[in-house]
């Protein structure tokens, strides 16, 4: 066997595995059909190209001779459905291929009836080689343009492809150049110029091994991948070029054939003494920060607070990747849709979606994949990306975090998704942790509270009896100074009567405030019925009266003229009024107590509500209080999130607020200019259209009966 038979046989070797590696991979995508299809064209030139060389006599040499041109062929054809394939444009130039394809179809024929050579005769000792025709000049000038053509597309993708796409692209560029240029130096022996074509052997160096890598890694670091391509190639050009060299130099086959067997065992033990050695020092600074992640996903446990945790993690990818940006979104099941709960830039502020549908293509292209995507995997038009690593409870995705780019231009390699994979797979326990501390801490609240219901209820009953003993004995009194009346001056009595309807005057607002209170805090059905708006906002104003009277602020309310009906459970959107009211008494005395009550200022508290349209009723409530920081404004309707000090707020108030819109069908958000600048809630709940006169008739009259015994007399 000469030694360029041996280049053919390697080349065989080499390109047909990787074929059926490819192929077996997915045997559906078109990326691996059209690169097994390219790696099949170049074993079949490779193994004509071997039998070529071991040919005896010019009739086999011819046969084998016509095998490794029509590979030659098939090749050029092949590489370029791959790059097309490859680069996203085999739609635009499936056109172009065809008519490349049936040109290629003519020249295999002129090839298989002897037209493109007239003979085949030995030359410069390397075997049996052809002269060739004119139509063989023709072919070789196709054959140059297709690979130029091709390898003017792949620039062209370099230059446009980010990421992973522009390594792999910069990746198959340089090996398709190296596996050309080798092939390309049989041509000279051809036209007679003696230039053994030894460099044949790149074909399977570069193409072969450099294509493997792209493939075999998923997401391929190119330092590692190159230092381990050329420690294979180091190692296995050692282990077959010693047993080469002895049995064809020397003739020495049998002791060859004994040093192959020793060589071929240890070649993969020192191959994987020298790979471990050199990534040790290419991954230094990458193992370094993979064992603070590991370190990160081992202490998430501890963590019950979920809104920290998911703030810890953040900052930690951020501090610890060196990633440009990092986001983490959470499953909101009530919304449908996968909410933005905290995010983190190394250089500038960037702007993220606050939320994706459950439907978006990213977050079904992550269920679906249920491992860590990078940018190009994602073909996400929404948001460009490094790395987004879904996070999952059994088969649901109850979040996933989104990764910027890593400094200094690094990919994310298989590596780096492990380790990601780990801190999913830790972060969803830790969630699922924190929620049932979250749970467990708002039904204790809640238990609480219904407690404290209980006690406001029992306590409005006792209030409420010796108020309406003492509206008896009002009445009994009036009635006596009717009898007595001939006797008393008349002065005497008008000022009696005077007093008389004043003391029952504030004993009525004493029976109606105990009348609202007693209606708050009874327990709910949770059943939405038709409510009048005016109800609503008249108990509103009773319930805080007392302590709005107290503090001095001033309570404005602008409300329309005209009845407006909701559909809604009553005590529920006051208890929704009612927090936002205490919190705004509590956010001005905080401006007092903080001595920024500047001249000017003034203790305000405006609740305005209207129709935006037909459809839909929005209530505005705001303050001049102590408003909210920027940074907390989107977080404060989160469980457990308080601006109040942790013994003034439970952090529960706002959340529960936002449940009860969320179920009511609207919707309720805040703003404020910053600390000390007051605050605004803003709230929007649907107007029905199917509450009937009958609906309103029967809720006028529970209303009326509930209220009524209650007068106002002024």
């Amino acid at each position: 066997m000469t030694f360029l038979g041996f280049t053919g046989l390697i080349n065989f070797l080499t390109c047909i595995s990787i074929a059926i590696f490819v192929i077996l991979k997915n045997r559906k995508n078109p990326l691996n059909i059209s690169f097994s299809n390219l790696n099949f064209s170049v074993a079949l030139y490779s193994l004509g190209y071997f039998l070529w060389q071991l040919s005896k006599n010019e009739n086999q040499a011819l046969f084998w001779f016509k095998i490794l041109v029509v590979g030659i062929i098939l090749i050029n054809i092949t590489y370029l459905y791959f790059v097309f394939n490859f680069l996203g444009l085999i739609e635009q130039k499936r056109k172009l291929l065809r008519i490349c394809a049936v040109i290629n179809l003519i020249f295999i024929i002129l090839n298989l009836v002897s037209l493109f050579y007239s003979r085949l005769e030995p030359r410069f000792n390397l075997g049996f080689w052809p002269t060739p025709t004119v139509f063989f000049h023709i072919y070789l000038i196709f054959w140059f343009w297709q690979c130029l053509y091709g390898f003017y597309w792949l620039l062209k993708g370099l230059r446009l492809c980010t990421g992973l796409k522009h390594e792999q692209v910069k990746y198959f560029t340089i090996s398709a150049i190296l596996g050309f240029a080798g092939g390309a130096t049989n041509w000279p022996s051809w036209y007679n110029i003696h230039f053994p074509p030894y460099l044949n052997i790149s074909i399977s160096l570069y193409i072969g091994l450099v294509a493997y890598a792209i493939f075999r890694f998923r997401l391929l670091n190119i330092n590692l991948a190159l230092t381990r391509a050329g420690i294979f190639i180091f190692v296995y050009l050692f282990v077959l070029g010693i047993p080469f060299v002895l049995g064809y130099k020397y003739g020495s086959w049998q002791i060859a054939t004994w040093v192959t067997v020793i060589l071929a065992t240890a070649g993969p033990f020192i191959f994987l003494f020298l790979q471990r050695r050199a990534e040790k020092v290419l991954r230094k600074v990458q193992l370094a920060y993979q064992q603070a992640l590991r370190s990160t996903s081992s202490t998430m446990m501890l963590n019950k607070d979920l809104d920290k945790l998911l703030k810890v993690i953040v900052l930690n990818v951020v501090d610890i990747v060196k990633v440009a940006w990092a986001a983490v979104y959470l499953k909101d099941e009530k919304q449908a849709k996968y909410i933005l709960k905290h995010k983190r830039s190394r250089l500038e502020e960037i702007g993220l979606p606050g939320e994706f549908a459950l439907d978006s293509a990213l977050a079904k292209h992550l269920c679906n994949s249920k491992l860590p995507l990078i940018g190009e995997e994602l073909h996400s038009q929404e948001l460009k990306v490094g790395l987004a690593v879904p996070c999952f409870l059994d088969s649901n995705m109850i979040g996933f975090l989104l990764l910027g780019d890593k400094p200094k231009g690094q990919i994310y390699d298989q590596s780096d998704v492990n380790e990601f994979t780990l801190l999913a797979n830790q972060t969803a326990l830790a969630i699922e942790n924190c929620q049932f501390y979250a749970q467990e801490r708002e039904h204790h609240h809640l238990l609480r509270v219904a407690s404290l219901d209980r006690q406001i209820a029992d306590m409005a009953h006792e209030i409420d009896n010796p108020n309406q003993a003492l509206l008896g004995c009002l009445y009994n009194l009036e009635l006596t100074l009717d009898e007595v009346a001939v006797n008393v001056p008349k002065e005497k009595m008008d000022h009696l009567k005077e007093k008389i309807n004043k003391a029952r005057f504030h004993t009525m607002r004493i029976s109606k405030m105990i009348t609202a209170v007693r209606e708050f805090s009874k327990p709910t059905t949770g059943e939405l019925v038709p409510v009048n708006l005016q109800w609503i906002l008249d108990d509103l104003a009773t319930i805080l009266q007392p302590q709005i009277k107290h503090e001095g602020v001033t309570f404005i309310q602008d409300i329309p003229k005209e009845p407006v009906w909701l559909r809604a459970n009553k005590v529920e959107i006051e208890q929704v009024l009612v927090n936002l009211g205490t919190n705004s008494v509590q956010a001005i005395q905080e401006v007092v107590t903080a001595g920024m009550n500047t001249p000017g200022w003034g203790k305000e508290i405006n609740l305005k509500a209207y129709k935006i349209d037909n459809n839909m009723l929005r209530i505005d409530f705001s303050d001049t209080g102590s408003g909210i920081e920027k940074k907390l404004i989107e977080d404060i309707f989160f469980d457990f999130v308080t601006t109040k000090a942790s013994t003034t707020g439970t952090g529960l108030g706002l959340a529960i607020s936002r449940k009860i819109i969320s179920k009511h069908n609207g919707k309720i958000w805040a703003e404020s200019e910053g600390k000390y600048k007051g605050a605004a809630f803003h709230i929007e709940l649907p107007i029905p259209k199917d509450i009937s006169k009958e609906d309103i008739r029967k809720a006028e009259e529970e209303r009326g009966n509930k209220t009524r015994g209650v007068t106002w007399n002024t």
